[in-house]
């Protein structure tokens, strides 16, 4: 029973224009499905991760089931939600002509999980000697991309579509949330923070000094070093041995190049035509702003011509990644692409 002075707010009628579920006392349901259907299309094609010479594009939704809803029930909002989902995805290596094609499958994309819970199961359906390869880079880089994509679904069901599903009142009242785990908070403090994947706010964070290393490789070349140089800088040969056409590339110094879809990019700091290019270099996955100084030398050898490359600066972190982009950009795919022999050293 109210005390006196108060009224039960089932029965209190504020001066609003809709008076309409008056203190959002009603329960009130929202299907969501549709507008998910579409959200989850839009965030899980298109997309793609890279590591190394391998690069995964996610093209097409191949099924979508489930349903979710948004529901108001006395001022909380309960979101319900669950789909098994499988997208598509084309995988490229550079220098490799054939495509690797296969699908993922979401089996639990609900309510019940967070979104860095999700599983990510992985089919490949062609065959061939990078499937290992393939399959490494979806059980780490390609699920956390998928997480991501998925929590910003989850965010997005909360904070867009609700919207208007909770009414304004006169008064002033603390809103509070309720998950499906029944997890209750401040709506302010939810729409701040809930669901936001652990990456989504790696740039804001200040640059820290990055721990760095060094390394040297050389490979053989039975061509002569000018033929060489050309084969690994003139434009058009690039577009050949990176199998794909550059996005920048402007070799001159103080150039600007981008490889690879941007996996590659840096600038061309000094150029001796037919001996030595020194420049900045760096993987997507660097940390931000960070480049790796390197020196790429052709040395004639009389019967053959050695291409050695020298890094410094490189992060340790990245170290073996590093390595695979110029042992395989630029040794292996070179000499595959213009069928001249080489041997490591």
């Amino acid at each position: 029973m109210a005390k006196w002075g108060e009224g039960d707010p089932r029965w209190i009628v504020e001066e609003r224009a809709d008076g309409t579920n008056v203190n959002n006392w009603h329960w009130t349901a929202k299907n969501a499905t549709g507008w998910s259907k579409q959200q989850l299309k839009e965030l899980l094609t298109g997309i793609e991760v890279s590591k190394g010479a391998v690069v995964i594009k996610f093209d097409e939704i191949k099924s979508i089931e489930g349903e979710a809803s948004a529901n108001n029930r006395k001022a909380k909002l309960i979101f319900l939600y669950e789909w098994v989902i499988k997208v598509s995805f084309v995988a490229r290596v550079a220098g490799f002509e054939s495509d690797y094609k296969g699908y993922i499958e979401i089996p639990n994309l609900s309510d019940e999980n967070d979104a860095d819970e999700i599983d990510v199961q992985t089919t490949i359906e062609t065959r061939g000697p990078h499937e290992a390869e393939i399959r490494s880079i979806m059980s780490r880089e390609g699920t956390k991309l998928i997480q991501t994509q998925c929590g910003k679904y989850i965010k997005n069901l909360k904070e867009e579509f609700s919207k208007g599903l909770i009414l304004p009142t006169n008064s002033v009242k603390p809103q509070v949330i309720s998950s499906g785990k029944t997890t209750i908070i401040d709506k302010k403090a939810f729409q701040n923070t809930i669901v936001e994947s652990k990456n989504d706010v790696k740039e804001d964070k200040p640059l820290k000094a990055v721990d760095v290393t060094t390394f040297e490789t050389k490979d053989s070349f039975k061509v002569s070093t000018d033929v060489l140089f050309k084969l690994v800088f003139e434009k058009e040969n690039v577009a050949k041995w990176s199998n794909s056409p550059p996005k920048v590339y402007s070799f001159e110094e103080g150039g600007e190049f981008s490889l690879m879809g941007g996996q590659i990019s840096g600038k061309f700091i000094k150029i001796v035509s037919d001996d030595e290019v020194q420049l900045k270099w760096r993987l997507k996955s660097y940390p931000v702003g960070h480049f790796a100084d390197v020196t790429i030398k052709v040395v004639d050898q009389r019967d053959s011509s050695d291409l050695v490359i020298k890094a410094v600066n490189v992060p340790k972190n990245n170290l073996e990644d590093t390595k695979i982009g110029f042992e395989r950009y630029y040794c292996q795919f070179l000499g595959r692409t213009f069928m001249c022999t080489l041997s490591f050293d």
